[in-house]
């Protein structure tokens, strides 16, 4: 197993997001590198990056720099190519992990490797999702799964529908050399942590501030 954190330093709705300290002097992806040691060793987890910059730093906490072309970091480039031609500088034919640092909260890796050992006969990939039972109407403002007044649902009744963040996904080679981060034939990971997906400076500060709570509230005996 290979797992791969793309980790480019031309964010422009969070500038340097990855990179900029989050939690203390630790950034995203050193929160992220700390959590795949435990359960990979670190020559086997590389942090793809345009910036060349990057390099020693990644390569101080022993894991691996994969060098990103360019065009791989631009916004218009679809993002099933970008996963599937980074993956394609990776050594060896094993299964990879694809794991985004911007869901700091999620830490159901080795729980992941674990159902993935147990389902990889059936399944191509292994997508983590959120399920989410909430009021929802569509874009005209119809309700979905429940009806107004007489109509009205218990929330416990609610359907449930699923939040796709592409927090990790681990999948066999050809899979992601072919499709990208989800295969034709997923197992859906339900994860249950709160999340805070980090896509906006409001996010960052959010993630934040959840972050340390939760932290302070394991170091209490």
């Amino acid at each position: 197993m290979k797992a791969v954190i793309p980790a480019k330093s031309s964010s422009t709705r969070v500038i340097d997001k990855n990179f900029r300290p989050f939690h203390g002097d630790r950034s995203l992806l050193d929160l992220l590198i700390d959590k795949l040691l435990r359960v990979l060793p670190p020559e086997d987890i590389y942090v793809s990056s345009e910036d060349p910059a990057r390099r020693a730093a990644v390569e101080a906490r022993g894991v691996r720099f994969l060098d990103r072309p360019a065009h791989l970091a631009e916004n218009a480039t679809p993002y099933a190519s970008v996963v599937s031609d980074v993956c394609r500088d990776v050594p060896g034919d094993d299964d990879i992990m694809w794991c985004h640092a911007t869901d700091p909260l999620f830490d159901a890796y080795a729980d992941c490797l674990e159902r993935w050992a147990e389902v990889r006969d059936k399944h191509d990939s292994l997508v983590v999702v959120y399920p989410r039972t909430k009021y929802m109407l569509d874009t005209d403002y119809r309700p979905m799964g429940f009806g107004f007044g007489p109509w009205h649902v218990p929330s416990q009744h609610l359907p449930t529908r699923y939040e796709l963040g592409f927090t990790l996904s681990v999948l066999r080679r050809p899979t992601v050399l072919r499709l990208g981060p989800i295969g034709a034939e997923p197992h859906w990971f339900h994860a249950t942590n709160l999340t805070v997906d980090i896509d906006t400076e409001d996010d960052f500060r959010l993630a934040q501030a959840v972050y340390a709570h939760l932290a302070a509230e394991e170091r209490q005996p």
